[in-house]
């Protein structure tokens, strides 16, 4: 493939994943129009992140058939938002980051200099990894709720949507506030292995990164 194309299909992931975390800080959670808005996001990050896959033939077809189902289990989600429908939700999107988040990490190891197009595919890997453990969490308080506790509200609320995102990406780069903890065996889990990927991130990508620049000077 063309390198200037498919470093603007890493650009694009880039700016639709900045631009769907912004939105779900402002969209409120059961408002048609906000949530109808933020899905018209995710459903742009998904194709951007098909069309980032396409440098691959061997990534680009299960890529493409996770995203279609993703994006159609969504659409019905939307329409009709049971709590079946919820759970098959998150366990699609979950499966498709995680597929995306291994296909980018495969493509940086590949030898080769370090292009624009690597530097936003590893800002974006950094930023879909903290969107996978957001489906993750939010698969784990659709199946058990109360799984997660935030301190400043009651427990009978349950936690917000915003509140899983903001608490995936706190523990991604390991600040942890502590404003909202994981409570099940699971939940706290798979928090520590969020907090395991974010720190092994930047060594291992970097050391990645490294080795496939050295390649192409000893060669």
């Amino acid at each position: 493939m063309n390198t200037t194309r498919h470093d603007r299909y890493s650009l694009l992931l880039l700016i639709s994943l900045v631009v769907f975390l912004m939105l779900s800080a402002f969209v409120k959670e059961h408002h048609v129009l906000g949530e109808g808005v933020l899905l018209l996001s995710m459903y742009v990050a998904l194709v951007a992140s098909t069309l980032e896959l396409s440098q691959r033939r061997n990534w680009r077809w299960p890529g493409a058939i996770l995203a279609g189902m993703s994006m159609l289990v969504m659409l019905i989600h939307f329409l009709y938002p049971t709590r079946m429908i919820m759970v098959a939700n998150w366990f699609f999107l979950a499966a498709f980051l995680g597929f995306v988040s291994a296909a980018l990490f495969s493509y940086l190891g590949l030898p080769g200099s370090v292009t624009s197009g690597r530097l936003y595919g590893l800002v974006s890997l950094y930023i879909l990894l903290g969107v996978f453990y957001y489906a993750i969490f939010n698969l784990i308080e659709t199946v058990q709720p109360r799984s997660f506790m935030e301190t400043a509200s009651p427990a009978s609320n349950g936690v917000s949507r915003h509140s899983l995102l903001y608490l995936s990406l706190i523990t991604l780069t390991t600040l942890g506030y502590g404003d909202i903890v994981p409570a099940t065996p699971a939940a706290r889990m798979f928090a520590a292995f969020e907090a395991m990927t974010g720190v092994l991130y930047i060594a291992i990508t970097v050391a990645r990164l490294v080795s496939a620049y050295q390649k192409v000077e000893n060669n």
